[in-house]
This record gives C-alpha cells, structure tokens and sequence, in this order.
C-alpha cells in the first residue's frame, strides 16, 4: 500500500502536467515562451519557499547537484514550450512522452538500474503506443523540438532518481526552479520582455507555477526517492494520454483509431510496470 501511494502520486503529476499542454500553447498567444517560463518558475518557487524557507537554509549541500538537475529541466521547458508554437499540443504531449525509452539508457549510468523483462516489456509497449499516438505522421520543426524536450526529460528524470535519495527534495525542488527562471528571464530579455497581459495567460502562469511547477515538480522529487527512473518514466507516458484528452475538451484537438490504441497500449504498459517488484533499496 505505501508503495502503490507513490505510484497513484506520479500518476497525479502526468495529469495534471498533460492539462497544461493546451493551456500553455494558449497563453503563448500572449507571452513569449522563455517569458512565461520565467513568470511560472518565479511562481512555483517562491510558493513553496512560503512553507520551506528553514529547510533550504539547512540543506545549502544542495546546491550543485539543483544546479546540475535545472540545466537539463530548463532545456526540457525551453524546447517543450518553444516547440508547442509549432506544433499541435496533443503532438507535443505525446513526443514528450518518448523520455520514456532514453531514461533507462541513463539510469544505467545514474543509479546502474537493471532493466527487468517486465519494465522491458513496458518500454516496448509504451514506444508503440507513443509511435502509434503520434499517427506515424511526418515530424515538422515543433515536433522536432518536442523530441530533444524528451532526452532533457530523461536526463532529469534519471538524475533526480540519483540526488532525490541523497539529497532533501523540498530543497533539491526549489532550487531548480530558482536556477530555471533565471536562465529563462536571461532568454526573455533578449526578447524584450514581451509580454500582453490577458486573463488566460495569468491563470496560465498561476495554474502550471503552483499546480504543475511547485507541487507536480515537488510530488516528482519526492516519489522518486522510492520508485526507480525507469518504472518513474513509464508511469510518466500516462502524461501524453491525459494530453491528448485535455487537447480534445479545450482545443478540439482530435486523434483517430490508432490513437486509441496507442493510448490504451500506454495504460497497459503503466500497469505492467507498476506490478514489477521494486529495486531493493528504494523503498
């Protein structure tokens, strides 16, 4: 039971990050995508420094290894957020989705995690499902985006599976976030600061800076501590699943048979590696 928690609370994080999809490529319509970066990095981390402002002056070991994890989280968001104005949200939360199949590549040289034949059987599965999801349609510049975002995501991912255990994770958290808007203020500068204030646009910074940013990015961090990268990321390709529907209600955004099958081959996946026997330590 106290492992299947940390499951249902990755599970909550994929739906809450596959909202943001359309919300995002919204309130791009008003905002540049380093700026709203900036606006809801600012957001999410100085909401959580309202309840753990002690524990980050305590754990200032830290440090490097936030520093080292927002790099390749402030990629992920860069090419993540530039990529939605090229390409259809649902696509971008389903190429998103491939970090799945690289995090086991760096897990391996991260935390030296053996690859068991269900979590292998689940990373097939997930593959075909994200490929089939996709439509196996032609990829165009967003798209491509949207594929260097998953190989940040895997970095991170298999990162955080590393530090989250040797490192405070309110801490390991805000940090990053601090790291990330100001290497993203550093990019919207150079655009001017551009900016048309627009009732969308704020509750889009207000919605991914708390729910997405603080408490998804925060919930991430904690979980990982008793799931490994690997199984993390597969209950992770549930993101693009919850995408896609949120891309449907809002936008209109629709996806055929094939889609759904894809998405139903994820979900099984999911399943299949939430069965696995976890790695001896991690719990």
């Amino acid at each position: 039971m106290k492992h299947l928690k940390y499951v249902l609370g990755l599970v909550s994080v994929s739906v809450i990050w596959g909202a943001t999809f359309p919300l995002v490529k919204e309130s791009l319509l008003y905002i540049s995508p380093f700026g709203f970066i900036a606006l809801r990095f600012l957001l999410g981390a100085s909401f959580l420094m309202l309840f753990y402002f002690r524990t980050v002056s305590r754990h200032r070991d830290a440090i490097r290894p936030a520093l080292i994890l927002s790099v390749f989280l402030f990629l992920g968001y860069a090419f993540q957020t530039v990529g939605l104005k090229y390409t259809t949200s649902s696509n971008a939360g389903f190429i998103t989705g491939l970090y799945v199949v690289f995090t086991p590549l760096f897990s391996y040289f991260t935390v030296k995690e053996r690859i068991t034949w269900k979590v292998g059987a689940a990373l097939g599965i997930s593959l075909t499902g994200l490929y089939l999801l996709s439509g196996a349609s032609g990829f165009n510049y967003g798209d491509i985006l949207e594929f260097l975002c998953a190989i940040a995501y895997a970095v991170h991912v298999a990162l955080i599976g590393k530090f989250s255990r040797e490192y405070d994770a309110a801490t390991l958290t805000i940090l990053q976030l601090f790291f990330v808007f100001f290497y993203s203020t550093l990019f919207w500068g150079g655009e001017g600061f551009s900016i048309t204030l627009s009732p969308l646009m704020v509750f889009g910074v207000i919605f991914t800076g708390i729910f997405a940013t603080a408490i998804g990015i925060l919930m991430q961090v904690h979980g990982q501590k008793h799931i490994s990268p690997s199984r993390a990321a597969i209950i992770f390709t549930t993101e693009p699943v919850f995408a896609g529907i949120f891309s449907y209600i809002f936008l209109g955004e629709t996806f055929g048979v094939l889609g759904a099958v894809g998405a139903a081959m994820i979900l099984i996946a999911m399943l299949l590696a939430a069965t696995e026997k976890e790695t001896p330590g991690l719990d």
